[in-house]
């Protein structure tokens, strides 16, 4: 399918969720539509911001439709230094590429994208793309919580000031990866309820997701300030700090939850991690094995023991450890590429090689089981090259 139908073919649907949030026939319905799945009156689908594309849409369509007698040309520009012309479709030739001296040359195409801004030109004006798709997108991830987040609007039309519902709603947002939308739920909720160290903890949650790193880390420690035994506040510090390269405050971090909760298998897995990446690599695994030691089914800790015993070269330990992460998730390719490396590092190449066809049938294209994979085979021929000889 061309260009030119996929774009036409996704603004027509785009025209078709405007249609339904803005309803002409039945307002109050597309008024609680935007309320429930929390749609701005400025959305890039309100019929405002949408009227400009109506008209691409409709002469997208004419000139689809006017075969021989109209036809239009496509360009997808893929930034300013290169061009590429896709064929009109009244013509039976072979695509062609625009030689880069002439992209000048084509003023002419009635349409174009450029696939790096993401915007759209029709006749010499220009549209953004973008924010449509990212609003179209916003919308198709809320549908599945579409009933929660009718029950939270309804009990926040009878009290605007109902901080539980608010509370639910930013939850709500962040499972649809609506971060944006969540921070903003907070932010209201905080105005009622400043001193709920839960609704702080989220709001780190959601700032970390959006990389502001600063004001996560601000987030959590007015979480700990206000509520000390949360465990889970420390340790997502911990988490932040790491990120932002601040290695020995993360690992102060995770000793002061350890010397509170010696019980809290996330800390000492956490802390084996700041000691794996400041090279000390006998004290990270005694710290994941003590990890395990509280939970014994703790996958990411024997994920992390696993891979830091390979590049100890304790091959059989993180084998055995690789094993026991198998039991527990035998779907896991990640763990079917790690155990194929070290097989191959041990030589069992028969072996390696098993593990990662295994995890490319859980997940084609998996980088590395690709990469391992094609090791063993270049060990194999290099091998047989020898023997040869």
């Amino acid at each position: 399918m061309s260009l030119r139908l996929c774009l036409g073919k996704f603004l027509n649907e785009c025209q078709g969720v405007s249609a339904i949030l803005w309803r002409n026939n039945d307002k109050i319905l597309g008024k609680t539509f935007r309320s429930v799945l929390s749609i701005s009156g400025n959305s890039p689908l309100s019929p405002a911001g949408f009227s400009g594309l109506k008209a691409v849409i409709k002469g997208i369509e004419k000139e689809k439709n006017a075969g021989k007698e109209k036809t239009a040309e496509i360009l997808v520009t893929e930034g300013m230094e290169k061009t590429i012309k896709i064929e009109k479709p009244s013509e039976n030739r072979k695509k062609e590429s625009v030689p880069e001296g002439e992209v000048g040359q084509e003023k002419s195409a009635a349409f174009s994208y450029n696939t790096v801004t993401k915007s759209l030109t029709f006749h010499g004006k220009k549209y953004e793309i973008l924010p449509i798709f990212l609003a179209v997108r916003d919308i198709y991830a809320s549908l599945p919580f579409f009933e929660e987040l009718q029950y939270c609007t309804e009990r926040l039309e009878k009290d605007p000031q109902d901080a539980t519902a608010l509370f639910q709603k930013a939850v709500l947002m962040y499972k649809a990866r609506r971060f944006e939308t969540a921070l903003q739920l907070t932010a209201q909720v905080l105005k009622i309820a400043p001193e709920d160290h839960r609704i702080w903890y989220n709001r780190g949650v959601i700032l970390s997701e959006l990389g502001r790193l600063e004001e996560a880390l601000a987030a959590y420690d007015r979480t700990i300030e206000l509520e000390p035994t949360f465990e889970v506040a420390w340790d997502n510090k911990g988490v932040v700090l790491a990120r932002l390269g601040r290695f020995e405050e993360a690992l102060e971090t995770y000793e002061k939850i350890i010397l509170k909760y010696p019980r809290y298998a996330e800390a000492w897995a956490g802390k084996g991690s700041i000691l794996s990446a400041l090279g000390r690599e006998e004290e990270a695994f005694e710290a994941y094995s003590s990890a395990l030691r509280i939970r014994p089914d703790y996958l990411e800790a024997l994920t992390s023991a696993g891979s830091l015993l390979s590049r100890l070269s304790r091959l059989e330990e993180a084998l055995k450890i690789y094993d026991k992460a198998l039991e527990l998730a035998p779907t896991e390719p990640r763990l079917w590429a790690a155990r194929g490396f070290v097989l191959s590092e041990i030589g069992k190449h028969d072996e390696a090689l098993q593990n990662c066809n295994q995890a490319l049938e859980l997940k084609p294209g998996f980088v590395p089981a690709l990469e391992t994979k094609v090791k063993i085979l270049s060990e194999i021929q290099r091998q047989k090259a020898r023997s040869s000889q």
